[in-house]
């Protein structure tokens, strides 16, 4: 257990949101879907389930603008890729904080050319890499990174972001895609508390959210 990094989180999270606001994040964080386990009980693999940064072993300065681990489901992901209407074999799909690596092996039954997880938890990372080989996935990489640090491939890309982190991370995750200059590129983001940072970008425009999934926004080069 990290209580240095409880309590510089639980710090961050007052000085942005409040006594309520953080009172309301960790009521809602005791919550998990029945969705997320039906995933692993089908499967085989592990991916379910809320793992707090604060219970792991983290090395990165940026660990107290971490958001806790929680698996997206089969459904979000679907909808959210089925709405970009595009052909993914052309595609890297790449999440930043993939934790136990879920998105990667729901993009791994979808055809895209390669896959790209980045997680500074090691722990997290290692189960993720185990259930990517538990299902045989071959085009995927899981990278021991600060998503902070990551330079994204000169290739179409989609990126995909569950609210992993706070705005003092997405602002260089933002910058970073700035600078790739991708010229095919859809960013899908779940719940997303730093939507401002890519509206206010000149290179991505707001495309919308699906009807079945409206918590997931999505975004794509601006053309």
């Amino acid at each position: 257990m990290n209580l240095r990094l409880l309590v510089r989180t639980l710090l961050n999270s007052m000085r942005r949101d409040g006594l309520g606001g953080t009172l309301r994040k960790a009521t809602s964080r005791l919550v998990t879907s029945t969705g997320s386990a039906e995933f692993d009980r089908k499967h085989g693999t592990d991916t379910s389930g809320i793992e707090p940064l604060w219970k792991l072993k983290i090395q990165s300065p940026n660990a107290s603008f971490g958001v806790r681990y929680e698996a997206t489901t089969e459904h979000e992901l679907v909808s959210a890729l089925e709405f970009l209407s595009e052909d993914l074999r052309e595609f890297t799909f790449v999440d930043l904080g993939c934790g136990k690596g879920r998105t990667l092996l729901i993009a791994s039954q979808l055809g895209f050319k390669e896959i790209i997880g980045v997680e500074f938890a090691l722990e997290l990372v290692q189960v993720a890499q185990a259930n990517l080989a538990k299902m045989n996935v071959e085009n995927a990489t899981v990278l021991h990174q600060d998503a902070a640090d990551f330079r994204f491939p000169a290739t179409a890309t989609v990126l995909y972001l569950y609210n992993p982190f706070s705005r003092e991370v997405a602002e260089r995750v933002v910058s970073n895609l700035s600078r790739a200059g991708l010229r095919k590129l859809y960013v899908i983001y779940k719940r997303p508390e730093c939507a401002d940072l890519l509206d206010a970008s000149d290179f991505l425009q707001r495309l919308g959210s699906p009807s079945t999934a409206p918590h997931m926004h999505i975004w794509s080069e601006r053309r």
